[in-house]
């Protein structure tokens, strides 16, 4: 039974229980039917019994003979007139049906009195015998046998039908399952009951809708360490080459400084050359360790006014602002943004240090909220055809004085960490750059 496959097991138990029932049902009426017939049997020779009396009374006495023995002749009844000084003993006549070998006889007796037209009573006794296990047994093998055979059939066709239905539903869950096994987006169970098969079918289909959403959220996870993987890659290799650049520049100065040639013989003059360019290489270094602590700065939201942060960010670039005679206008309020704070310090820094950078002598750099956006603003020359979306581009060469660095591009790294949009734009004055306040509105770059 246990290797058996499903449809011929369910068939075989739905079969087995039903048969069981079945015969429980038919060996019961088997073993009631005897009582019940007995009771029967008394009812009809007592109804007889009334009628045959009520129709003898006030007749005479030879009419009434001659009507019982017609009727115990006919009818299987033995009936008679009761004389006064017969004894207990009872005669049982030839035309009833007795089989004296059995021990399942029963003996059925009705008196009645009635009285003859000359006034005299006398009592009639009707007689039958009835064998309980011989008649029952006939009875029930007259209709036992088809009914039977019937409610097996009945059995055979409800099991079929039960054992079908179920398999069709496991048959139906393997199928499905197995497309699901394969990532059909499109395999889904039919729910039609409420039942538990039903509740089955559709926590399912529950579970499955769950785990494609797992495997596409896994999936777009992916996607994102590919890119942030060759962003990274991008990225070190133009700082690689950003560091390298300007090393093999203070070296060549150096070692022209060394042996005095050319023009390299003013020291004092290249030696703050060289400052400069440690200066800057220091300023790239500090850039890239910041950019490599930037996966760290997540779930570190808070409302934060940017007039506080600004401050603190403003203190670093006081004295390199006055010494370029720069005009610095500040007109914030308690204007907030939902932001980690070190996160912000390092945005404004960056703005705040490329605003100093690219202003010119004794230039203007602005700072304020406009129509929901913060902007920092600074005065200079910038050329008609210059591409405002080349500026996040990782263009390394401190010794070229249209490289950029890395500033914008760790901005523009926190700002979509914190999923912040900003923009970039060409002003009267020279250049902006703004970032929403309030955010819901798309990112314009």
């Amino acid at each position: 039974m246990k290797n058996l496959k499903i449809f011929p097991k369910m068939f075989l138990q739905i079969f087995s229980v039903l048969g069981a029932i079945i015969l429980l049902i038919h060996l019961s009426v088997f073993f009631i039917f005897p009582k019940t017939y007995l009771e029967t049997r008394k009812g009809e020779i007592s109804q007889k019994a009334d009628e045959i009396s009520s129709n003898l009374n006030g007749k005479e006495r030879a009419y009434v003979n001659q009507c019982l023995d017609f009727f115990s002749k006919t009818s299987g009844i033995q009936a008679s007139i009761q004389e006064e000084n017969e004894t207990n003993e009872i005669e049982i006549g030839k035309n009833l049906d007795v089989d004296l070998d059995s021990e399942d006889n029963s003996l059925i007796i009705e008196e009645r009195e009635i009285l003859l037209d000359s006034g005299q009573k006398i009592a009639l006794r009707f007689i039958s015998t009835a064998n309980m296990q011989k008649d029952a047994r006939d009875l029930s093998f007259k209709f036992l046998p088809y009914s039977l055979l019937l409610s097996f059939l009945f059995s055979i066709v409800v099991s079929l039908i039960y054992a079908k239905m179920i398999k069709n539903n496991i048959q139906e869950i393997k199928q499905v399952t197995d497309q699901m096994m394969e990532v059909d987006k499109e395999a889904r169970l039919r729910v039609e009951s409420s039942d538990e098969i039903g509740q089955l079918k559709s926590q399912i289909n529950d579970l499955y809708e769950t785990l494609l959403k797992a495997l596409a959220d896994a999936e777009e996870k992916n996607q994102e360490i590919l890119k942030l993987e060759q962003v990274k890659y991008d990225f070190f290799r133009g700082a690689s080459h950003d560091l390298k650049t300007p090393l093999a520049s203070l070296k060549i100065i150096l070692e022209n400084m060394k042996y005095k040639i050319g023009k390299y013989k003013d020291r004092d003059l290249y030696i703050q050359h060289c400052l400069d360019i440690v200066d800057d290489l220091s300023q790239s270094i500090s850039q890239i360790l910041t950019l490599s602590s930037l996966d760290r700065l997540k779930n570190d939201e808070e409302v934060l006014v940017i007039q506080e942060v600004l401050e603190e960010v403003l203190k670093k670039y006081e004295v390199l602002a006055n010494q370029k005679k720069i005009t610095l206008c500040c007109s914030l309020g308690q204007e907030s943004l939902d932001m980690g704070r070190t996160a912000l310090k390092i945005v404004l820094s960056n703005l705040l240090s490329n605003a100093v950078k690219y202003t010119q002598e004794e230039g203007l750099i602005r700072i304020g909220v406009e129509e929901g956006w913060f902007y920092i603003e600074n005065s200079c020359e910038i050329e008609e055809d210059f591409d405002l979306d080349r500026v996040f581009e990782m263009a390394f060469d401190l010794n070229k004085e249209n490289s950029h660095g890395l500033g914008l591009y760790i901005v523009r790294n926190l700002l979509d960490n914190y999923q912040i949009n900003y923009q970039v734009q060409k002003s009267e004055i020279g250049f902006v750059f703004k970032i929403q306040v309030d955010h819901g509105k798309e990112k314009i770059v």
